[in-house]
Formats: C-alpha cells, structure tokens, sequence
C-alpha cells in the first residue's frame, strides 16, 4: 500500500498504515470488519422485520425477485442470493405457500421454472422497502457523507473487482487497480 493522504483515524489504523509489513494486518483486519458488518445489517435489518412473519431469506428472495426486469429461475435466484439449489427449493415452497410467489413454467424450457412475485409479494416487498430503508436511515444517521461517500467509491471498486468474470479464471493481482 503506497503513501496517501490518510483521513483521521484512530491510533490503531494509523498504527498500521505506517508501520512496515503492517498491510496484511490491516486487510485482515479490512475483512473482518466487512463480513461483519454485513452480517449485522443483515441482522439488524431481520430483527426490524421479524414482525411480518418472513425469515430472512424469504424476504431476500423476494427482494432479488422483485428488483429484476424478468422473471429468474429457480437457479439463478440461487445464484443471485449465493445459497445452495437445495435451500433455493425449500425457500421458494414456502414463499409460494404463503401465497408470496408462483413458479411459472418456462415457455423456452419446460425443465425450469421461473419466480414470479405475487400481488401479495410485491405488497410485502413494499413494506420491505420501507423497512429497510428506515434501518439504513437510522443506522447512517450518524455518518458523515464525506466519508460514507468515500466508503461506498471503495466498496464499489472492490465489487467491480471481484465480479465472477466469465471464463471463471481466478483472481489476478497483476490486473488489480488497487
């Protein structure tokens, strides 16, 4: 990691910017924090909608689902949520129980089924979204845009870098801008 203005951090990451051979405690520790804040908002975002009566992956499935311009398959659904076809399966039967979704027979492949919210589901994702929305906006409040700015540019390149890339050939550092 080259030298870079550094914004104001705590005596921990200056510790380790300008410490040598430090960079590998610090992306350690850049992962840590990552996969655990994702794991709390998602938590935070569940015990907000507990309430409803729809388990986490429910409501991730039919938030996936909804965001989309087509109908997915069962598979790509699975995909786009990184859960396994087994759980896919399971998930879906109990969101087309809850009169939630439908599986629609594919007109190109009669072998696939696609996911299609219902009336029901996409008034459940309505309140889904302004659910979320309402846990974003309590948990950011205390956030300087600057910095949540500057964050989110960071995350975004790291996502655009780490893009399954179609001949699903392993990361390469030497093509990493970063």
């Amino acid at each position: 990691m080259g030298t870079r203005s550094q914004p104001s951090c705590d005596p921990r990451t200056v510790a380790l910017i300008e410490g040598p051979g430090n960079a590998t405690d610090l992306a350690e520790r850049f992962e840590n924090a990552l996969y655990n804040i994702a794991r709390s908002w998602r938590h935070a975002v569940d015990r907000r909608l507990k309430y409803l009566g729809i388990s986490m992956a429910g409501w991730m499935a039919i938030a996936a689902a909804s965001q989309v311009r087509s109908p997915l398959s069962q598979s790509e659904l699975a995909d786009m949520l990184s859960v396994s076809g087994a759980s896919m399966v399971r998930m879906i039967d109990r969101l087309v129980k809850d009169g939630l979704a439908m599986r629609e027979p594919s007109i190109s492949d009669r072998r696939v089924n696609r996911i299609v919210i219902t009336d029901a589901g996409h008034r459940l994702y309505a309140v889904l979204k302004d659910e979320a929305a309402a846990v974003r906006r309590e948990l950011l409040a205390g956030m300087e845009l600057a910095k949540l700015a500057h964050l989110t540019e960071l995350l975004e390149q790291m996502q655009s870098i780490l893009v399954p890339r179609h001949d699903h050939a392993p990361f390469d550092e030497e093509h990493c801008d970063c």
